[in-house]
């Protein structure tokens, strides 16, 4: 009997102490509280942070309403801090209070861009954690994603790369291609600057070196483009550049992306001109031809007009219209004059065998087409050593004594005369 009196006694007691003990740590979870809220009345957010820190140790039962204030406060810390070891300290911390929030169901998605930037910037760097973070965050946000989270993700990405080992190495830069499309969408929806795109495509270039890598994610794009026409047109531009960089003017999605750009802005001269020179650079001189004809059309600017015109003339020596190229080639002006007057003495010189009754008069030919290459020589322009071969093919002084040593030929062609024996 006295024993069981003895143990109530000690029951007694023990709950008496646990009982002081708890209402203690209520008292000092209130106090670390309402000192957080104090503090953060004054936007003091450093002191509101440390408060909350202790709170939730000693309250151990905090609320979603408790950990949002205390990740704000500890953000609003981070973006005041000057001293880099204190900043990096507190990202630790705030990245240790979004694991907490996560894993008791409180944490907010909409903390996805800055929980991976704490991340990268903390001292337990988990680039595979923020990448997810990253990814989330982007699909979320879209084209209102802030432009340096763009920078951000993509720089993570290649660090991934980086570090990869085959297979995973060839995924990740199958995904650094297509998230650079994607991204640079994203960047042009989004009206953000230029300098984020060039961020990039730094990285871009670093992993992707050939058109072999390029071609096939680009084709699943090209079926999505913005339908804004303003946002198409930059959208489909970057891509173009970016096949003229890694010099894929041959592919046929670089012909597609231009018929893009024409179709949203037909009456563009640069893109009817860039038609243009794909087509040529295909040996399509013909539809070159009609696209350089069509940007001429979209074009008051002189030089323009002059450069099209010697264009013309290249496409239509290349096909063997030497007469139309001869032609053409006359009537360029300005800076490209020196070599329309040289594409015009090839044309010459090529067409001879078909100008001229008899062998003497075809030769006579050259004997033109060297004059219009020094007239093109002293305006600047190269002759790639054509003059020397064509004065080859000058009549010699027996076909000159067989034909009566004549001292003017006329070249019914061309309406003009030479002089082949003097």
């Amino acid at each position: 009997m006295y024993l069981n009196k003895l143990l109530f006694s000690a029951l007694v007691l023990f709950v008496g102490f646990y009982t002081v003990a708890q209402d203690d740590e209520d008292r000092e979870c209130k106090r670390m509280r309402f000192l957080g809220s104090k503090a953060l009345e004054v936007e003091n957010y450093k002191e509101a942070a440390i408060y909350y820190l202790k709170g939730e140790t000693i309250c151990g039962n905090f609320e979603k309403q408790q950990y949002d204030i205390l990740a704000g406060s500890l953000g609003q810390v981070v973006n005041k801090e000057k001293d880099e070891a204190a900043k990096k300290a507190y990202m630790d911390t705030i990245c240790g209070v979004f694991d907490r929030m996560n894993e008791k169901g409180f944490y907010d998605q909409s903390n996805d861009l800055m929980w991976a930037y704490y991340i990268l910037n903390s001292s337990n760097v988990d680039n595979v954690k923020a990448d997810s973070l990253f990814v989330r965050g982007i699909k979320a946000a879209g084209k209102n994603t802030p432009e340096a989270f763009i920078s951000y993700y993509y720089y993570n990405l290649y660090v991934l790369w980086n570090a990869a080992k085959d297979d995973n190495k060839a995924k990740l830069k199958k995904r650094i291609i297509t998230e650079y499309f994607h991204m640079s969408q994203l960047i042009s929806e989004g009206n953000m600057s230029a300098r984020t795109q060039e961020t990039i495509t730094q990285y871009f270039n670093v992993v992707v070196q050939s058109c072999e890598d390029i071609l096939p994610e680009l084709g699943e794009f090209m079926n999505s483009f913005p339908q804004d026409p303003e946002l198409k047109k930059s959208t489909v531009m970057n891509f173009i550049s970016l096949l003229e960089k890694k010099e894929c003017e041959d592919a046929p999605e670089y012909i597609q992306l231009i018929d893009t750009l024409v179709s949203v802005d037909p009456n563009s001269f640069e893109a009817q001109y860039m038609k243009a020179k794909a087509l040529e650079a295909k040996n399509n001189y013909s539809g070159a031809i009609g696209a350089y004809k069509k940007a001429k059309e979209n074009t008051n600017e002189e030089a323009q007009q002059e450069s099209i015109d010697y264009s013309i003339a290249r496409c239509q020596y290349k096909m063997g219209s030497f007469t139309s190229a001869y032609n053409t080639a006359l009537s360029v002006k300005g800076e490209n004059r020196g070599e329309a007057l040289v594409l015009a003495g090839n044309a010459v010189a090529a067409n001879a065998n078909n100008c001229g009754a008899s062998t003497f008069q075809r030769k006579c030919n050259y004997i033109y087409a060297v004059q219009l290459l020094e007239q093109g020589a002293a305006l600047g322009a190269s002759t790639g050593g054509a003059i020397g071969r064509y004065k080859a093919n000058y009549p010699t002084e027996q076909e000159c004594f067989e034909n009566g040593n004549p001292s003017s030929v006329t070249l019914e062609c061309y309406g003009v005369s030479v002089s082949p024996c003097n």
